[in-house]
């Protein structure tokens, strides 16, 4: 099924050509570009809505649309696994996430992740496995609405747990390996967009 997934203050917003879901979710069918706009000040006034859904019969001219609302800023990340497995993680802002940021001119989407990793945790010796695809999340830059577009790649780290040191001026403060499957207490604290990347690399091998 074709469809785009935006997280926007922490919530999903899907954007899709058919919903048959029977979950609850607000949906609206073929929004303008004002109720486009105003998806964020819906979320902030209804706290209750757990997902939106936006039903279109031309989905690529809907997510242009969209799009065309937002700054874009483009960054690649790492799901990364040593050789027993584990996943790599970072600790920012009192929520576990996973080592990524922008791609500078000139580089390539795998350079940049695979140096956003090195920098992030100070962990190099890296492979890119395979494509992860994209998340996509929006947030407010001092009252200018972006839309960051992340490439995530799987990749492999040859050593084994090796101690990272985090980023402390990018406001890391810890890097720690956990092994799959990862606990709850770190997925109870992690961004709802990297859940299926985990879910990804299980597949990708």
């Amino acid at each position: 099924m074709r469809m785009y997934e935006v997280y926007m203050l922490s919530r999903p917003v899907l954007f899709i050509e058919k919903w048959t879901d029977a979950g609850v979710a607000f949906v609206v069918n073929e929004p303008n570009d004002q109720a486009l706009k105003d998806l964020p000040t819906l979320l902030r006034t209804h706290r209750g809505i757990e997902k939106i859904v936006l039903t279109t019969h031309n989905l690529e001219s809907l997510w242009i649309r969209f799009c065309m609302l937002y700054s874009e800023v483009l960054a690649a990340g790492c799901v990364v696994e040593n050789q027993r497995g584990e996943v790599l993680w970072i600790e920012r802002n009192g929520k576990w996430d996973l080592p990524k940021g922008k791609v500078e001119p000139g580089e390539s989407l795998e350079e940049a992740a695979k140096r956003e990793v090195e920098e992030e945790t100070g962990i190099g010796q890296l492979s890119i496995a395979s494509d992860l695809g994209a998340t996509y999340h929006t947030y407010d830059d001092a009252g200018t609405p972006v839309l960051k577009t992340t490439f995530w790649f799987h990749a492999k780290h040859s050593g084994d747990r090796t101690k990272g040191q985090p980023q402390k001026e990018e406001g890391i403060t810890a890097v720690s390996w956990h092994a799959q499957p990862i606990p709850s207490q770190v997925l109870s604290r992690a961004y709802p967009s990297l859940i299926g990347l985990l879910d990804k690399i299980s597949v990708s091998g």
